[in-house]
């Protein structure tokens, strides 16, 4: 089984970070930011370049989420983390980029049209932000 790792990027005004995937594949059309690891890579690094190359946002690894996504070929891990600086440059596997309060977050991501990936997403979203509103300082 293939894994990748992700972050899910929360900034101090409680909004949200999705990108919308070139080509919107398997009918996803906001999602985040994940990939493979690179040769003697941790989940941590792993996490850290794809949010940066898919986003163009240097971020903070605050926490895992624990919470183990599988698919039907791959499982997926995801970090709590928090914006560094604004690169405002992504890669061409990222059409757009965009900061989303929760509620518009839940809306964007209910665009999916396949529904393993729209709820594995909102399931991600609300994992996210539990831990998110635990943290002492949120930042």
């Amino acid at each position: 089984m293939k894994i990748a790792y992700g972050g899910v990027v929360i900034n101090r005004e409680g909004k949200v970070l999705l990108r919308k995937p070139a080509g919107t594949p398997g009918g996803t059309l906001w999602t985040f930011a994940k990939g493979r690891p690179e040769r003697g890579e941790t989940m941590e690094a792993t996490a850290l370049r794809e949010v940066l190359e898919e986003t163009g946002i240097e971020a903070r690894v605050v926490r895992k989420i624990p919470l183990q996504l599988v698919g039907g070929t791959s499982m997926s891990e995801f970090f709590l983390m928090v914006p560094i600086q604004d690169h405002g440059v992504f890669d061409a596997e990222t059409e757009a980029v965009v900061w989303a309060t929760r509620p518009e977050a839940e809306d964007l991501i209910s665009l999916t049209a396949k529904d393993r990936r729209r709820i594995r997403d909102l399931q991600l979203l609300d994992e996210s932000y539990a831990l998110f509103n635990c943290l002492p300082t949120r930042s």
